[in-house]
């Protein structure tokens, strides 16, 4: 029992180790969910509109999407534990470097760089996971991977607007750097890359070419399904909580403050942080990645469907409505758990980057799309607070569209719940 109990202990000590980087590059991505981070980075790098500052802050979406796959070719070739070292440090350099530099190439290259590293962050603990732990345990242990990571967005939101409030934007960053090589020193001491007398459960021992590894994962269904349903239920995220919620709350709700529209869609991260681990549980406990996820999709539906249409508008009733859209659009972190189920260990690290290639392909669309819709729909710079309602209100409807289909891709997956 104790060695048992030391075994487990040691699992998720490396597995949440190499989460903290994914904890620390979602600082990263969400970094500009502040008005007040917004702000110190337009006058840092003399940037004087919106369209100007979307396009710098998408560079790292850009790098994350490029670079997955190739990132999932080296998580399948290479030390997973040297890899996510060299990112770490990477990623510590290009956030020191952005506090100071105020030439934009330059702060964009860096965030493309930052958005590469983000490709290891967001895979790698993925990746190592089912040598660590059982399959019944899965997506818990993806969950809780998730939780700790979507707890980088709120740390981006209030506390980070603490830090800019009380020392300005440049000792925010500094300080940010700081985390960064406390992160790198854990990796240092606890990271490894597989447990004692690991043996891959594969059916074949044989190496295979990088392509042949990539046609291996490409074939497989189970792996653009679940990348679909994460990327469809994650826009509640990465499209409302890291950029356009505060701005649909702002113009919907003009009556709300700017602390109360800000402190409604920080409980979208809350609300993850806690769904995470609950819907790998629920999913454990009922023995079904399918039925849980097929639950998720239906419930983040209902949800947004009142966000749209609130027979309340008052704002405590917001943030419970926010709160329970993090809540139960959590339910994509049982994808991943699919996705190890699916694929064999050889294989996996190229099989999750060609699924996150489709879900960070959906950010990066989603987030420039629906400031497209709303120009589209009359929400340009000329129009009126009526036209920029009208056009956020028949824009939001993006959200429920990609509901709709999460919950028809998690109908077509096949049950992957290993019993033994």
């Amino acid at each position: 029992m104790t060695n048992h109990s030391a075994k487990s202990s040691r699992s998720a000590l490396v597995i949440f180790t190499a989460g903290a980087f994914f904890f620390y590059s979602f600082i990263q991505m969400t970094l500009f969910s502040t008005e007040a981070m917004k702000a110190f980075f337009m006058q840092l790098l003399s940037i004087n509109d919106t369209a100007g500052f979307g396009n710098f802050a998408g560079t790292f979406l850009y790098g994350t999407v490029i670079f997955l796959i190739p990132a999932g070719l080296l998580l399948d070739k290479f030390s997973v534990r040297k890899i996510i070292i060299a990112m770490i440090l990477l990623d510590v350099i290009c956030v020191f470097a952005l506090a100071f530099t105020s030439n934009l190439l330059i702060a964009s290259v860096l965030r493309f760089i930052m958005g590469v590293a983000h490709c290891i962050a967001f895979m790698a603990p993925f990746r190592m996971a089912p040598r660590w732990f059982a399959s019944k345990h899965l997506a818990l242990v993806s969950g809780l991977l998730v939780a700790f990571a979507v707890f980088g967005g709120w740390v981006s939101g209030a506390p980070m607007l603490s830090l800019i409030t009380s020392f300005g934007g440049k000792t925010a960053m500094l300080i940010n750097g700081g985390l960064g090589f406390i992160i790198l020193a854990a990796a240092l001491l606890f990271l490894k890359d597989f447990p004692q007398g690991y043996k891959d459960k594969g059916e074949t021992k044989a190496e295979i070419s990088l392509m042949d590894g990539l046609k291996l994962a490409a074939k497989n269904k189970q792996n653009w399904l679940a990348g679909l349903f994460i990327g469809l239920l994650n826009l509640a995220v990465l499209l409302l909580g890291a950029m356009w919620g505060t701005t649909y709350l702002k113009i919907v709700n003009p009556e709300f403050s700017e602390s109360t529209y800000t402190g409604i869609i920080g409980m979208i991260f809350i609300g993850t942080i806690i769904g995470s681990p609950l819907s790998g549980l629920i999913s454990d406990k009922l023995k079904s990645r399918k039925k849980a996820m097929i639950g998720g999709g239906v419930l983040s539906l209902i949800i947004m469907l009142l966000i749209i249409f609130p027979p309340l508008s008052n704002a405590a009733f917001f943030y419970v409505l926010f709160l329970l859209l993090g809540l139960i659009t959590a339910a994509q972190s049982i994808g991943y758990a699919v996705i190890a189920e699916s694929n064999e260990d050889k294989v996996l690290g190229t099989a999750n980057g060609l699924s996150a290639v489709v879900l960070m392909g959906i950010a990066a669309i989603g987030q420039p799309l629906f400031g497209q819709l709303v120009a589209l729909f009359g929400g340009g710079a000329d129009a009126s607070i009526e036209q920029l309602q009208n056009a956020f209100q028949v824009s939001i409807w993006v959200m429920p569209i990609a509901f709709v289909v999460a919950i028809i891709c998690a109908l077509l997956l096949r049950e992957t719940f290993q019993k033994s």
